[in-house]
């Protein structure tokens, strides 16, 4: 009976993975599919957030929309919680990203956004340790905002 349901089971799913396969499925957002490409990047503010924002948007070749994207980026670190004897135990970071997307050819505004990402972390009795968590919340910070741009970019153009 339990090896009937299971067999049930596998059944089913192998149906609708056939299904999936043979209806020509694809899925819209992925780089094989992006119909922009990103050919300039012009950073104003904080340099190195804005340079590692800019870093996961390349530029491919023969692509039909080339874009120009302006960063100001700006972060900031605040002391969020401290001890009883006042020394730091928590931080927040605060990252934003003030974003234009322009035609190349043209110069039209496509679209303009401010993205924003703020998170805590707590210190280290070692600071590099503190700096290591800092440096990963920002990083992960800033490739959830590029994911964003692209999602963004790529419901527009395709």
């Amino acid at each position: 009976m339990i090896q009937m349901k299971i067999s049930k089971r596998i059944f089913f799913v192998i149906l609708i993975l056939n299904f999936l396969q043979s209806c020509g499925y694809q899925p819209l957002l992925t780089s094989k599919n992006q119909k922009f490409s990103i050919a300039n990047i012009n950073i104003y503010g904080d340099k190195k957030l804005a340079r590692t924002l800019g870093n996961y948007f390349a530029e491919i070749p023969n692509a039909e929309n080339n874009l120009i994207l302006e960063i100001i980026a700006d972060k900031k670190k605040l002391v969020s919680n401290r001890t009883s004897i006042g020394a730091t135990s928590e931080y927040t970071v605060a990252i934003s990203f003030d974003v234009k997307v322009i035609y190349e050819k043209n110069n039209k505004l496509i679209f303009r956004e401010n993205f924003t990402s703020s998170n805590s972390f707590k210190t280290s009795k070692v600071h590099l340790d503190t700096l290591n968590r800092e440096n990963k919340i920002v990083d992960n910070s800033i490739k959830n905002i590029a994911e964003q741009i692209s999602k963004r970019l790529n419901v527009i153009f395709n």
